[in-house]
């Protein structure tokens, strides 16, 4: 099953996909960049070609020759791009990841590295949402309360409006929320539904 992104986040030649197994041979070649995530605040900035990167969670590059690749069930793929091609790239966030600064890491990273960010679009792509994501106390507590509701004496995060927050804050406003629950969709993988070890996969790239 693929599933084509593309059209949402609407920028010329570029593609996000998701596949619920693996890509299709003719994507499966050597230009594809994977992340051995670990729910870390760590992303990386890279041009070369290497087939995994150790203990990161964000990846970017200014190579459209490169493929990004993320995997998740439930966690928010945000995936990232210039409008006028100078970078991307995609950010594996729970909600470890953002109460220890995944989001703002990855923005400081592309600062650091000297782009702009008044031409960035931002996908956040089918994740958990509200409504099925119940926490404790002790994960509410690191973030504000207005990204949490109570109901029936339990307490629901929003995983995807602490994103936009954290985003907002670098005024990057030019975001898309799919707005597609993976706990929701019998198709897609959860860890949270049935504590399957099944990832879908996301990737990012350009055609050129």
């Amino acid at each position: 099953m693929l599933i084509d992104y593309s059209e949402r986040i609407n920028i010329k030649n570029l593609n996000i996909l998701f596949s619920l197994s693996d890509f299709a041979q003719s994507l499966e070649d050597i230009s594809v960049i994977r992340m051995n995530q670990t729910h870390s605040n760590q992303s990386i900035f890279l041009n070369q070609f290497s087939k995994q990167y150790e203990y990161s969670d964000g990846i970017f590059s200014s190579n459209n020759q490169l493929i990004l690749e993320v995997s998740v069930a439930d966690c928010m793929p945000i995936f990232f791009a210039d409008k006028n091609k100078n970078f991307f790239g995609v950010v594996h966030a729970g909600w470890k990841g953002l109460a220890e600064g995944i989001i703002e890491n990855s923005i400081e990273l592309l600062i650091n590295e000297g782009f702009r960010l008044d031409s960035v679009k931002v996908l956040i792509g089918p994740s958990i949402r509200q409504d099925n994501f119940e926490v404790k106390n002790d994960v509410a507590d690191l973030f504000d309360d207005r990204f949490s509701t109570l109901k029936d004496g339990k307490i629901f995060l929003s995983l995807q409006k602490i994103a936009m927050s954290k985003l907002n804050a670098y005024n990057i406003h030019d975001v898309m929320d799919i707005e597609e629950c993976t706990y929701n969709t019998p198709a897609y993988y959860s860890y949270r539904r049935n504590k399957t070890e099944k990832r879908m996969k996301g990737r990012i790239y350009w055609d050129e």
